[in-house]
């Protein structure tokens, strides 16, 4: 595209089912949507076709989800899946999610009940996908709505257009160079520092923990793996660290977008891996009030990962984590990384601009992957 060109659902519907899902011939497609996304997701069913794919459009309607959820009783049984869409799913090569509601936060605030029976079927749905060997990309796109984008103090049609630009313009051979060089270094190494021009300097040890890589592309090789699922935009590589090894300070150059509110200006220090001071300018009161009720865990210093996309501006909602060269440092569980901590409290912070080496050797150099 030419420097400055806005990018649109076309450019978008190429991005996903070309460079991430490779869509061939005569392969069923199945793309899930709700209203918010819909320009984006029909897109995508021209673009199937396009291909010579068939192209299945599910739309959930958002007024029609919150009447149901106000009005209709026993939300487990229909928030399940019916096997006529099993039987889609089964029989589908390709799958393109857009992710809603729109109004996320209306969603969070629900009471846990209800909220745990409308997300029981996600586990289940993966295993099938992964069985069926599904080639699958969630769109963040979905998550760029009006009241998320209020909720953080953000322009909804800026994030959207960063979101795009940052699917569309990612080089994605470079991204998969790069996460190959950071994963070999992460999945073999001993000791990683990261430090920054503001002070930053933190020390994790690694345990020959496999990386999880997202590099946007989903290889025959990840769907021998079982890796059949990827993001888009792309890209990060995130590793699961010693729990017991975090010593140092880690402060934040960029804001960290959590379900309960925007952090901004944060440091922490840790200490035998766990937390032992925590600071924000903005965004303290809502920290500590969920960090004062999260389980046990909460505290362990548990997952870093190192992002990969030159095409995504730096302090995007949702991928803040993926700007080429910055660091982002978790704490809490870690299971769904191959660690132990099985905490179902989440944070993080983000460095950008920031300087990483495995065992003494420079892996990124102020935000350059080496």
């Amino acid at each position: 595209m030419a420097e400055g060109e806005a990018a649109g659902p076309v450019q978008l519907a190429r991005s996903l089912l070309g460079t991430s899902l490779d869509v061939r011939r005569d392969e069923n497609v199945v793309i899930e949507t709700w209203n918010h996304t819909l320009p984006y997701a029909t897109a995508c069913v021209v673009e199937a076709r396009r291909r010579g794919a068939h192209p299945i459009l599910l739309l959930e309607d958002e007024a029609a989800y919150w009447r149901s959820i106000d009005l209709a009783p026993g939300i487990g049984r229909w928030s399940r899946v019916g096997t006529h869409e099993w039987a889609a799913l089964a029989r589908s090569r390709a799958y393109v999610f857009f992710p809603g509601p729109a109004d996320m936060p209306r969603f969070r605030s629900l009471p846990q009940e209800p909220l745990s029976q409308l997300l029981a079927y996600n586990g289940e749905w993966y295993k099938r996908a992964r069985a069926a060997r599904v080639r699958g990309v969630r769109s963040v796109l979905g998550y760029a709505s009006e009241p998320q984008a209020e909720a953080w103090g953000v322009s909804a049609a800026t994030w959207r257009q960063q979101l795009v630009r940052a699917a569309v313009d990612a080089d994605a051979a470079e991204v998969r160079q790069n996460a190959a060089r950071v994963a070999r270094a992460l999945g073999k190494g001993h000791t990683l520092r990261v430090t920054g021009s503001n002070g930053s300097d933190l020390t994790v040890r690694l345990r020959g923990r496999a990386p999880t890589v997202d590099d946007g592309v989903i290889s025959a090789e990840d769907l021998r793996s079982g890796h059949n699922l990827t993001v888009s935009p792309p890209g990060s590589v995130a590793v699961a660290i010693d729990e017991r090894s975090a010593e140092g300070t880690f402060i934040a150059s960029r804001p960290s977008f959590l379900n309960f509110g925007r952090l901004e200006g944060g440091q922490w220090e840790a200490r035998q891996g766990r937390l032992v001071n925590t600071w924000f300018t903005d965004g303290q009161p809502a920290f500590d009030e969920r960090y004062a009720a999260a389980p046990k865990g909460k505290d362990v210093v548990s997952v870093v990962s190192i992002g990969l996309n030159a095409a995504l501006e730096a302090g995007v909602p949702r991928v803040e984590d993926q700007e080429l060269g910055c660091v982002t440092v978790g704490v809490g569980g870690n299971v769904g990384y191959g660690g132990t901590n099985r905490s179902a409290f989440h944070a993080w912070l983000v460095l950008g601009e920031a300087s990483v080496a495995v065992d003494g050797a420079p892996l990124v150099d102020r935000g350059h992957i080496l």
